[in-house]
């Protein structure tokens, strides 16, 4: 099967999907991993919010990128609204061109999820070097790579629950 471009019409996403897509994120943030596997694991709630903002631009703009990012903020104990300016800025990136990026193939979305990956590690580490944090080495884009790496494999997935079935 062809992912990329869907030939017949998908089923319409439900909000409990997306809101639960979120909530798995967000507990993915919470395991107590191996010490250092987070130097390359991505930000995946960063990656649900670009994929949502491209797929479903009515229900995940920058008011829910925000605020999620808020959430985020609280979860990972880090400094609050680092990832609410991160998301609501990646979000409305994406919203900007969001009718373009929908006809684009995986691998050019793949360049330009990168891109935005590592624009939202630049902001947070800006936002953590504004107040007296020291600002990171190159390996702290390593999982913003990943992410992007990633988007291939999340846009197959995300896409499997909506599929219509063939009779």
């Amino acid at each position: 099967m062809n992912y990329d471009r869907p030939q017949e019409l998908l089923k319409p996403v439900k909000r409990r999907f997306i809101t639960l897509t979120f909530v798995v994120a967000l507990a993915l943030e919470l395991l107590p991993l191996p010490q250092g596997s987070n130097r390359w694991l991505p930000d995946f709630v960063a990656l649900l919010i670009l994929y949502w903002s491209v797929n479903q631009p009515r229900r995940i703009g920058i008011g829910m990128a925000f605020g999620i990012g808020l959430l985020a903020d609280v979860v990972t104990t880090s400094m609050f609204g680092q990832h609410a300016l991160a998301y609501s800025v990646g979000a409305y990136l994406i919203l900007l061109r969001q009718q373009q990026l929908v006809m684009f193939n995986l691998g050019q979305q793949t360049l330009v999820i990168l891109v935005l990956m590592v624009l939202m590690q630049l902001l947070m580490a800006i936002a953590r070097w504004s107040v007296g944090a020291s600002l990171p080495g190159l390996g702290y884009f390593l999982p913003a790579l990943v992410g992007a790496l990633l988007w291939p494999l999340l846009t197959k997935l995300m896409l499997l629950p909506y599929r219509s079935e063939r009779h």
